[in-house]
């Protein structure tokens, strides 16, 4: 078996081509390495670097919220808005946006409607992945449903706020970097911590409880991860699909399904992936921007194509 080790390294490349890509494009091109004049590098500090540091954050938790869930129900089409986190999270947003407003109101109702929906999921953990599966299935649609209720008793400017928000939007994120960076670290660190007993998982239940691993524990804690991560993500960008599920997909086929190197490979993918988006959203249509969750779509539809047909034919 090839060492993992390298292609960790070309995922760490693509996320740094993927930086360096996001700093410079935009409505006006920019050296990334700072060489221009005071107003460009007045730009890439002011707008560009947070920007960046922000979607690659954002991408990184989605990637690896993808790769706990892939696990957990032992689907590789699983990703992170699977449980519905997503959704009760928009609805919190959409109720600040109408009852509080200002810039911070989004992030905050849209991290107490994630918490409200992980304690909703939270009692079917126990009854194993396919019905948890299904009541996030569930719970996905009643959000929807309250989604759709919010935004038809909104007000013109609201509305248009609220359908920009989920869209996906990196520029109004009011999260700290250092939250978003501090959050992932430590998410990392705890599946990294327990990458064994995720590899265990990945064989099949029976087998991990057989090798000593507490499979009620560690789907717990798998949920409560995965929907901190992604809860956390929509806080800061709203909703931004594809990442969650093309890059756990993607790095396994790259890197192998052994956690402590898919999750690292599976944040720098997410990371890179996220970037580049935001960045195309910029540039295609500058100086107006699209919104990354759409770009995700656009790059994600047909990657994810590509790969299930490589999959097949690698399986052949």
């Amino acid at each position: 078996m090839r060492s993992p080790w390298p292609r960790l390294g070309i995922a760490a490349l693509f996320a740094a081509a993927s930086i360096a890509l996001g700093l410079a494009m935009g409505e006006r091109w920019l050296d990334p390495f700072g060489s221009g004049t005071p107003m460009d590098a007045m730009i890439l500090d002011t707008l560009r670097w947070p920007r960046v540091l922000s979607a690659a954050a954002v991408g990184a938790l989605l990637a690896m919220s993808g790769a706990w869930l892939q696990t957990l129900v032992g689907n590789p089409l699983a990703e992170p808005y699977v449980l519905g986190v997503a959704g009760s999270g928009s609805v919190g947003a959409i109720v600040a946006i109408a009852l509080v407003g200002g810039e911070i109101a989004p992030p905050v109702g849209a991290f107490l409607g994630a918490v409200i929906g992980t304690l909703a999921v939270l009692p079917f953990v126990r009854l194993g992945p396919t019905r948890l599966l299904l009541a996030g299935v569930v719970l996905a649609a009643l959000w929807g449903a309250m989604v759709a209720l919010a935004l038809s008793q909104l007000g013109d400017p609201e509305l248009r706020r609220a359908v920009q928000w989920m869209l996906g939007d990196l520029g109004s994120n009011q999260i700290p970097g250092w939250l978003l960076y501090g959050a992932g670290a430590l998410a990392l660190m705890i599946g990294i911590v327990f990458g064994k007993d995720l590899d265990r998982l990945a064989l099949g239940e029976v087998h991990a409880a057989t090798l000593g691993t507490s499979v009620a524990w560690l789907r717990l804690i798998l949920v409560l991860l995965a929907s901190a991560t992604t809860g956390l993500a929509v806080a800061a960008a709203g909703t931004v699909g594809f990442v969650g599920l093309i890059v756990p997909h993607a790095v396994r086929l790259l890197i192998g399904s052994t956690h402590r190197f898919l999750l690292p490979a599976s944040a720098l993918g997410g990371a890179g992936l996220l970037v580049l988006a935001d960045a195309c959203a910029r540039a295609i249509v500058a100086p107006a921007e699209l919104p990354v969750g759409v770009m995700t779509a656009l790059l994600g539809v047909p990657t994810f194509l590509w790969l299930l047909v490589r999959r097949t034919q690698w399986s052949s």
